[in-house]
């Protein structure tokens, strides 16, 4: 029975939900409120004998008609009220029904009634002393008896109606105008009354409402908390003033260790202080604070283990704010603290090698930067790991790491930490040392250590490794950026060359920054259209017309200028958005020598990243279905560097290509090792001559016999060639002699935009320049 709204609506509804309402809830309160006035039955009875009497005396010398049978009346309704409340001896009233209720209202407007014969037959005769009587005693009657019947809103309402409407009829018929001023004033007074007892009825029915959700709710925790002590792995535990337990459930019991006795003779902390392993200084810490707590964790001794035990606790106080004791929760918390020290072993410990992990690194960086002790962080990467992993799968990949750990904890000193950070990435923590020499002394050693043949699998397989190194303890540095340090040095290893070691300077941070720079602004131009493609025609020298065009990519960072693709190729490479390049590239190049270009052969420099992604073949097809291009006429550029370093996984891939039926060019041929074998096992439809031969064509005698040697070399094996960075006539004249098939340079054009290239096109002339000086 929820309590009723404000407004006459609500005053409606909560008078139905008392006088019609069921369930218990209403009856409890119909009990409750027809009990308040009942209690009073003695008093009011008495008040009314009292009131009788008083009006009888006054009238003794006129005795009006009816007096007696009136008196009669009245002392037979008393009688017959209080003979009604004897009967039930003032016993208290716990439900009662609606009919109760209804009955009070009748007899409340029945006695109220009696009385309202007083003043319509006697008080217009009586003289004035009678009549200043007769008003005074309905104005007590009237106020009193509404107060008193209150928790009954309709007896209250019916008795003021009835009091006020015999009062009213009998001030207006008295002859005296003074009469009609107060029956004006009754009138607007007396429903002030029946507000008024109104409002201290719906209060009253709050308060009991109040009582009666308090009493329910009590009860209802009472049982909870039984049954959770009965069946929860929790227990409930309560402590005096002087820190004795007040009660010892059997679960509190079992927690504790303890017994009735020991409870009376012990204070808490006393009785654990023989069991406790450790924390009892901080629960008593905690309890003197006086501070609410919770999950405090004491340990103590059970049988040959131990047991953790989570407190929760709040401090019990009186009124006036005294400490009465303790009141919470303990629990047995000892799976939780074994799965928690579990799970924080994971968390700090590479799973395949046993070594410390990224985090497990840095807590010991923070330590060591927090104690100000100098020392090194050493970031060793390995050189080779990647080809292990992909030709000898992820088994072999995983043996040769757990070798790797051993080797680096096996020439590592006392109180050093070495870390795996994922993939073929370690650090080391070298604390107690200041000196940069050590630390290189070290990081040589790792070098040598990682550089001598490891048996994986009955194969002995070289990886190498580079390290990087950054100092600490001189000046101020914090955790993130010591380990960006140590990249950067380690980054700076790598670009000098594998199995190097290079140590941390301003000047690397400088260059680590630009690049940062470098692969957000990339990140952001490849996902808002920033690049742009510009194209260096190929001339047949024969014909001297043009036959192609080389996809170069462009890039103007808003902030940096124009950056090289020298640059930013590494960078995507090194971060992943080669892929996204590389697809970008491939694209535009299909879109162009089906839309501008058409009838040229387009050329795309393909990076060995991409190559290596199982991906690639089908990001080409792709390309060539979605702009339905003759594979034909798009020419895939790649260097040597990819056939060296997984050359069975590169000829799969280039096989898988020939199969789409593109071209494939061999990149710079001649700079690097340049394996015949490669040529063998893999028939590439061009030979690109680097641009360093045609740059000393006019100078040595060496790079115009080399030039021509691969001429020959790519007419016998029925390959074509291209020679690149022609920029005069003369470097013409001799690459021509030499047997070339095609030249690019600033000779025939620099590198333009689609636009350009093509008005440049449609103006060339078949005529090649005067040759007149060869050589």
């Amino acid at each position: 029975m929820s309590a009723p709204p404000l407004g006459l609506a609500g005053l409606r509804a909560g008078i139905a939900d008392l006088y019609g309402g069921t369930g218990h809830v209403a009856a409890q309160l119909r009990g409750a409120q027809l009990h308040s006035v009942l209690r009073l039955t003695p008093y009011a009875m008495l008040a009314n004998l009292g009131s009788g009497a008083l009006v009888v005396w006054a009238f003794h010398d006129d005795r009006p008609t009816g007096m007696l049978a009136w008196l009669g009346i009245l002392l037979l309704v008393l009688g017959l009220a209080t003979l009604s409340w004897l009967r039930r001896g003032g016993r208290a009233l716990h439900t009662a029904r609606p009919r109760a209720l209804h009955r009070a209202t009748v007899h409340a407007a029945l006695l109220a009634g009696i009385w309202a014969v007083v003043p319509l037959l006697w008080f217009p005769g009586a003289s004035p002393a009678q009549q200043l009587l007769v008003a005074t005693l309905f104005t007590g009657m009237l106020g009193a008896g509404t107060f008193m019947l209150s928790p009954l809103p309709l007896a209250a309402l019916a008795y003021a109606a009835v009091y006020s409407v015999a009062s009213l009829g009998a001030l207006w018929r008295a002859a005296e105008p003074t009469y009609h001023a107060v029956a004006a004033l009754l009138a607007m007074y007396a429903p002030m009354v029946m507000l008024g007892s109104l409002a201290s009825w719906r209060k009253s029915m709050a308060l009991l409402r109040s009582q009666t959700d308090a009493v329910r709710q009590e009860r209802m925790l009472s049982v909870l908390l039984q049954d959770f002590e009965q069946h929860a792995d929790e227990a409930l535990w309560e402590t005096s003033t002087g820190g004795h337990l007040n009660h010892l459930s059997p679960r509190l019991a079992a927690l504790l260790g303890v017994n009735d006795a020991d409870i009376r003779s012990r204070s808490l902390l006393a009785l654990l202080e023989r069991r406790a392993v450790s924390g009892l200084d901080e629960l008593q810490q905690a309890l003197d604070d006086g501070h609410p707590f919770r999950d405090q964790r004491l340990s103590v001794k059970d049988g040959d283990g131990v047991r953790h035990l989570s407190f929760n606790g709040k401090r019990l106080l009186d009124d006036r704010g005294r400490t009465l004791g303790w009141r919470g929760v303990i629990a047995d918390v000892t799976d939780k603290f074994e799965t928690e020290l579990r799970l924080l072993q994971l968390a700090h410990t590479d799973s395949l090698t046993g070594l410390a992990n990224r985090f497990m690194l840095r807590d010991a960086l923070a330590s060591a930067l927090r104690a100000g002790r100098p020392g090194a962080l050493l970031m060793v990467d390995l050189d080779h790991f990647k080809i292990v992993n992909d030709s000898l799968g992820h088994s072999a990949g995983d043996e040769l790491l757990k070798c790797v750990a051993q080797r680096l904890r096996d020439s590592l000193r006392t109180g050093d930490t070495v870390a795996r950070l994922g993939g073929d990435e370690f650090a080391v923590v070298m604390t107690h040392s200041g000196a940069a020499d050590e630390a290189g002394v070290l990081a040589q050693r790792l070098i040598d250590a990682l550089e001598l043949p490891i048996d994986v699998q009955g194969r002995h397989l070289r990886v190498g490794a580079s390290v990087g190194v950054a100092m600490f303890g001189e000046n101020e540095v914090g955790v993130d950026d010591l380990l960006v340090r140590a990249d950067t040095a380690l980054y700076a290893a790598k670009e000098d060359g594998r199995g190097r070691l290079a140590l941390y300077s301003p000047e690397m941070g400088a260059n680590s920054r630009r690049r940062v720079d470098i692969e957000a602004g990339l990140r952001f131009a490849i996902a808002n259209d920033q690049l742009a493609m510009h194209w260096q025609p190929k001339v047949d020298i024969a014909e001297w017309q043009i036959v192609g065009a080389e996809a170069l990519m462009r890039w103007e960072h808003p902030v940096l200028g124009r950056v090289s693709p020298v640059e930013f190729i590494p960078v995507a490479e090194q971060t992943g958005l080669i892929d996204d390049l590389g697809r970008w590239a491939l694209r535009e190049a299909c879109r162009a020598a089906t839309g501008p270009l058409a009838g040229m052969c387009v050329s795309v420099n393909v990076s060995p990243a991409q190559l290596r992604d199982a991906r690639f073949v089908t990001h080409v097809r792709d390309a060539l279905r979605e702009f339905e291009m003759t594979p034909a006429m798009l020419e895939l550029e790649i260097t040597e560097s990819v056939l060296m370093e997984d050359i069975h996984g590169a000829l799969e891939q280039l096989h898988a290509l020939r199969g789409l039926g593109v071209r494939v060019a061999l990149d710079d041929f001649g700079t690097g090792y340049s394996s015949l074998a490669y040529l063998r096992r893999f028939p590439f439809d061009t030979l690109k001559i680097d641009r360093a031969f045609v740059n000393e064509v006019l100078l040595r005698k060496d790079a115009r016999a080399i030039v021509q040697m691969i001429a020959q070399l790519a007419a016998t094996l029925g390959m074509r060639t291209v020679c690149e960075g022609v920029e005069s006539a003369q470097q013409l004249a001799v690459v021509a002699k030499a047997g070339c098939h095609e030249v690019q340079g600033y000779l025939v054009s620099p590198p333009k935009p689609l636009a350009e290239l093509v008005k440049f096109a449609a103006g060339w002339k078949p005529h090649a320049p005067e040759m007149n000086t060869l050589h």
